[in-house]
């Protein structure tokens, strides 16, 4: 990313993996924001969509292309 909202620039975000008796556990994480404001909220809602759209797609083929998205 080279260029994000202000209140991206002190932020920083992962995963990490870790093997459970089922498979893989995904642990997001998106840190250091200076306030709870709109765009916190905005981007924890997409991560979430984001991260359901590519559960749909590992565990059950389901791919939606982007234009369908709502």
């Amino acid at each position: 990313m080279t260029k994000s909202d202000p209140d991206w620039d002190a932020t920083t975000f992962g995963f990490e993996l870790e093997e459970v008796d089922k498979g893989t556990l995904l642990k997001f994480s998106h840190e250091n924001w200076q306030e709870l404001n709109h765009n916190f909220k905005h981007s924890s809602f997409c991560w979430a969509m984001l991260l359901n759209g590519l559960k749909n797609y590992l565990e059950n083929g389901i791919a939606i292309p982007f234009e369908k998205r709502n």
